[in-house]
């Protein structure tokens, strides 16, 4: 397990590499000039001057892409243009107010999935199953733009129980983090309920009803247990998801997270900034996926990661 880790590991930095280039030249093939936005339209041409050859950006591309590269190893990403920060300083703060929706989101996603799951799994066929099989695929086909107004109408301005917007404890995060759970959670729904009764169907649990073993037993260690493993890994990759901003939610609710500055990087054309957010949004799903592998492997013994085609 430990040197398909390394490998893995290995193997994810072209990847980094390459998400990191395609967005540097993407971002300068957009309209707009970063140098008005830092100093204005009116600023000395003196002015100009100097932040153009303090940020490389009279250079070739690709002599700044080396110095973007640079800065990411050795300065921390570089300097802001428009926050005057260092870039992996700035998500380093951001990031804190992602983990705690993105963490609150998984823990409501995960809480509702499960217990429903269970419930429409055990009233399979009847009435109660229907219906949480019925709302759980509205909540997966729920555009999180549309999902997210509906709820700030709602119970921001017609109900008053919370805030329209900003960041802060339970009343400010409610609302975005149950936003992100319900499209997630509903499409973990469906697939543990699937898993659920596909593993009640196998033989080998009718060979255990057979030992007389006894059905709660068998369902916590045997049907459960081996539902979880495609479960797990959708979790890992929501889970990449969640902790790099849902960018859509965190700008509907103007929550200060990772979404809220990449869309924020992008508008004023902060070239740096939206690309150290590239590299870290890269790392963390490439990363995410690799924590969720070494779980399956933990779960399903028959997993060998020595056979395995990198």
């Amino acid at each position: 397990m430990l040197e398909y880790l390394v490998k893995r590991m290995v193997a994810s930095v072209p990847t980094v590499i390459a998400v990191v280039l395609a967005v540097f030249f993407l971002i300068h093939i957009a309209p707009g000039d970063p140098i008005d936005i830092l100093v204005g339209e009116n600023a000395s041409g003196v002015m100009k001057a100097k932040v153009v050859k303090e940020y490389a950006l009279d250079k070739p591309l690709y002599m700044q892409a080396l110095f973007f590269l640079k800065n990411v190893f050795f300065k921390g990403g570089g300097k802001s243009i428009f926050y005057g920060k260092s870039c992996f300083d700035l998500i380093r703060l951001k990031f804190v107010n992602t983990l705690f929706l993105g963490g609150t989101a998984f823990f409501l996603a995960v809480f509702f999935s499960f217990f429903f799951s269970f419930l429409s799994f055990f009233y399979q066929g009847r009435l109660a199953d229907k219906v949480i099989t019925f709302f759980a695929t509205i909540g997966m086909s729920l555009p999180s733009f549309w999902f997210g107004i509906l709820l700030l109408i709602v119970f921001s301005v017609k109900l008053k129980m919370f805030p329209v917007s900003g960041t802060g404890g339970f009343y400010h995060v409610f609302l975005p983090a149950l936003t992100l759970a319900v499209p997630m959670g509903s499409y973990v729904l469906h697939i543990l309920r699937g898993e659920l009764i596909a593993k009640k169907n196998e033989r080998f649990v009718l060979s255990l009803k057979a030992r007389g073993i006894k059905e709660f037993l068998i369902y916590v260690k045997h049907i459960l247990k081996n539902a979880l493993i495609p479960v797990v890994m959708v979790l890992a990759l929501q889970t990449g998801f969640l902790l790099t901003g849902a960018i859509i939610t965190e700008t509907i609710f103007s929550w200060d997270g990772i979404g809220l500055l990449l869309i924020t990087a992008i508008n004023v054309r902060d070239y740096p900034l939206v690309q150290s957010l590239a590299i870290f949004i890269a790392i963390v799903y490439i990363y995410s996926n690799i924590f969720g592998d070494v779980v399956m492997a933990f779960m399903d013994r028959r997993i060998t990661f020595e056979k395995r085609d990198l």
